[in-house]
């Protein structure tokens, strides 16, 4: 009989998510006597969620982290050995392992998304609760199109596995990986409770991160393969018509709504901190606001309508895993004093490197927009006393991303900056690597509205967003769209498969404006001219933005599994750091 050791859950000390997480291990349990019960039932469906924590361990072969450095919002710096990353900004491959991890975590998600919807039928009513199941039944189809659009959106043609038990597959179409992603939401919309989020179990998923979802998956799908329409599975379609009436539920009656202050969807203004960080205080002396973080002291932020949750009990054990690993990456490189980092933690610096042409053509489009400075970090504006150059920095620029980056405040007794916020106020351990456990947001209710103007080309939701941060109104256009879309969600690892969802042309375009970036090496002034001879744009039409299958799947495969167009054969190798 064969052993599940897929479904071992560690103890997850959430406070916000805690009822549904907390697990024991489920090391002697098989599949002849699992589940069997309603705590058994809870126990599998924690162990779906427990696997897209397992993807960020390793952040630099994460599917938020290639999408970050692979868009024209960041570049892949950090040291001289950091390959992935530069591999990712170059479109080429660091080694023939290089997303192994990205790929063994979706499919562990799968896997387990799969057994959860073959079981969940074969327990009676009287052991779990027909709303109950319907609910779990929900969040395991919407986890399985979740896992497959990341797959799909970074591999490209992947094998669709639908059922657990073994099997060899090959390469899907587009299309039947689609299909199978939007009729896998479909299902989770209905079956999912029609109730506010307010009244779900934080860090579930809802009706509404489906509806969400499906909208996301039909833009990227009808824009990126030039289609009107999203297939599903045995036949029929889910048109724009469909997507628009489900996403003006989400907008209606989700109860979701934007924070009042954009710089509260972010730590660095939380209650402990907030007071002390010389950007906070002086955009507080101008408006008159005091500022608070939307999550402060586990508060539940209504503009988060899917996000992925962290513990702030992380130790050197299992749990490590469960802390947020993204703040410690995207923090400053060098674990220099705090003193001359703060309110910004220390960490590994990959990146988080922004192209000082992104500044300046958000100055050029928005010179009024507080989401500029609420969103970059200027170095030498803001940071006087912080060391470029540490360790082997290169492609290090003066303007970091501030969303994602580990958050410090003083000890009030010795004015001294712990390691993260989190260490006052939850009692996290006090450790660069260990102390970060703010929620990874993958759905924001501002990104509804944005999708809910591009569907609709109607200009009310996107001046919705923009009145939140004072901008006057505009008419709708693509173009405006577009341009929206990049300013509320920089550095949110939505960009990248916007860029490709609107055109070959707009994505080179994109691309080609990070050459010519001044950056610095070892700390020396120098000029990015990119990391791969060919070119973004030649190296874009060679790949179409998809990153390589790992060679030891291809090979257990036996031939069924095909490498994609620009790796095959050993193609698309970067030779290391050279400049």
């Amino acid at each position: 009989m064969k052993k599940i050791g897929y479904l071992f859950i560690a103890a997850l000390m959430l406070s916000s998510c805690e009822d549904f997480l907390l697990v024991e291990p489920l090391t002697q349990k098989t599949s002849a006597n699992f589940p069997q019960t309603a705590e058994d039932a809870k126990q599998m469906m924690a162990g779906i969620y427990t696997t897209m924590n397992n993807e960020q361990r390793d952040c630099d072969r994460s599917h938020m982290f290639v999408c970050e450095i692979a868009s024209d919002d960041k570049l892949g710096g950090g040291g001289v050995n950091d390959i992935k990353a530069q591999g990712y900004e170059a479109f080429l491959s660091s080694d023939p392992e290089m997303l192994f991890h990205t790929w063994e975590a979706s499919y562990e998600g799968i896997h387990r998304a799969n057994f959860a919807i073959e079981n969940l039928v074969l327990l009676s009513d009287a052991v779990v609760s027909p709303e109950l199941k319907n609910q779990y039944m929900g969040e395991a189809k919407f986890l399985r199109a979740f896992f497959y659009y990341r797959l799909a959106t970074l591999f490209g043609n992947v094998p669709l596995k639908i059922s657990t038990p073994r099997a060899d597959l090959s390469n899907a179409t587009p299309e039947a990986i689609f299909a199978q992603i939007a009729s896998d939401l479909k299902e989770a919309i209905e079956l999912l409770p029609n109730i506010p989020y307010s009244t779900t179990e934080d860090g579930r998923v809802t009706r509404w991160a489906a509806q969400a979802m499906m909208a996301r998956v039909w833009l990227f799908y009808t824009g990126f393969y030039q289609k009107s329409s999203l297939p599903m599975v045995g036949g029929g379609e889910v048109t724009k018509a469909n997507v628009v009436t489900w996403l003006g539920d989400c907008v209606t009656n989700s109860k979701h709504d934007l924070v009042g202050d954009f710089h509260e969807l972010w730590p660095y203004t939380n209650s402990l901190t907030v007071n002390e960080y010389d950007y906070t205080k002086a955009y507080m002396a101008k408006t008159g606001k005091q500022l608070k973080y939307a999550s402060d002291n586990g508060a539940r932020n209504p503009e988060t309508v899917f996000a992925l949750k962290f513990s702030n009990y992380t130790d050197w054990d299992i749990r490590k895993g469960y802390g947020n690993m993204y703040q410690l990456y995207f923090a400053l490189r060098g674990l220099q004093s705090l003193n001359n980092t703060f309110p910004y933690s220390g960490g590994w610096g990959q990146g988080n490197s922004i192209p000082k042409g992104l500044v300046d053509q958000w100055q050029a489009d928005e010179p009024n927009d507080i989401r500029l400075w609420a969103s970059v970090l200027d170095i030498e504006a803001e940071l006087p006393n912080y060391s470029k150059g540490q360790w082997d920095f290169v492609l290090e620029s003066n303007y970091w991303g501030k969303k994602y980056n580990g958050i410090t405040a003083k000890d009030p007794k010795t004015g001294e900056p712990k390691h993260s916020y989190a260490v006052i106020m939850y009692g996290s351990k006090d450790n660069a690597q260990l102390a970060h456990g703010d929620d990874l947001i993958l759905i924001r209710f501002a990104d509804v509205l944005l999708m809910m103007s591009e569907l609709t080309e109607d200009a009310q939701y996107m001046n919705r967003v923009r009145a939140r941060v004072g901008l006057p109104a505009v008419s709708y256009s693509l173009a405006n769209l577009q341009k929206e879309r990049r300013y509320e969600l920089a550095f949110e690892g939505l960009r990248w498969n916007d860029m490709r969802r609107w055109g070959d042309a707009y994505a080179k375009a994109a691309l080609e404006t990070q050459i010519g970036a001044p950056v610095y090496n070892f700390g020396e002034p120098a000029v990015y001219n990119g990391l791969n001879p060919k070119g973004y744009s030649a190296r874009y039409d060679e790949t179409k933005g998809f990153f390589p299958i790992p060679e030891s799947e291809i090979r257990l495969a036996n031939g069924l599994i095909e490498q994609i167009p620009g790796f095959k054969n050993g193609e698309g190798k970067y030779p290391g750091w050279s400049n």
